[in-house]
């Protein structure tokens, strides 16, 4: 059996790397497998549950996985979202690739949070302030938050557990404002003032064509908003 090793992208490495020392991980919409399988042949976890909600998605995800010799440890299961779980099923579960909106979906639909896991690895791909608002709203706790340079592109990895405390928000970090995380901002991570410059300069050019509008004042704070996590950001590094 050929086991090639399967190399993944910067924004997989990173979701791998944050899933380390799982039991059991359910990598939800898998596409084509790669994610699944680098955490097999990295020694992330001991066993994937691998499922798409597109039949020849799942067929290329299982050919890969059988062509490196991994096939035993993965179950594959067509479905939409979180529905191919029972409760308690995995310890984690990774959402890569997908909108923010179809993410709060698949968890809401969830008969117990998060299928009963432990922890969520997401990469959203666009309306992340919608998925980090309902995480926050519903008492999760970020425990680790990356911006991820890829080809050119700036995503956003980050990873939340239920338990504990809820978060509080660092000093400094605009209340109510979910575009970014207030994890990375509180960990200094390197690149979040490049993604809050290529943020501003989006909003920039929807608050002209939103003058006069109802839409004007929510741009407006966003904008505030990021201006006031780049100046301090900027005062950190200086000191």
């Amino acid at each position: 059996m050929n086991r090639r090793f399967v190399h993944i992208t910067p924004r997989l490495a990173a979701a791998a790397d944050m899933l380390k020392g799982y039991e059991t991980v359910a990598d939800v919409g898998c596409d084509h497998g790669r994610l699944t399988a680098a955490l097999l042949q990295q020694n992330c976890c001991s066993k994937v549950i691998a499922s798409d909600i597109s039949e020849p998605s799942l067929e290329k995800a299982r050919d890969l996985i059988v062509h490196i010799g991994l096939a035993d440890r993965v179950s594959f299961r067509v479905g939409d979202g979180c529905s191919v779980l029972k409760p308690g099923e995995c310890d984690a579960i990774a959402m890569l690739g997908m909108g923010g909106t179809l993410m709060c979906r698949i968890l809401e639909a969830c008969s117990v949070p998060l299928a009963g896991a432990k922890a969520l690895v997401l990469q959203p791909m666009r309306a992340q302030d919608e998925i980090r608002e309902y995480l926050c709203r519903g008492g999760y706790r970020i425990t680790d938050d990356r911006v991820v340079s890829d080809r050119g592109r700036l995503y956003q990895v980050f990873k939340a557990e239920t338990g504990g405390m809820p978060d509080m928000l660092p000093d400094g970090f605009p209340e109510g404002f979910f575009d970014v995380g207030y994890r990375a901002f509180e960990t200094g991570d390197p690149l979040l003032p490049a993604l809050c410059r290529e943020q501003f300069s989006c909003h920039e050019k929807m608050l002209k064509t939103a003058r006069g509008t109802s839409g004007e004042t929510v741009i407006q704070k966003k904008i505030d908003a990021l201006r006031q996590i780049l100046e301090r950001s900027e005062l950190r590094n200086h000191k």
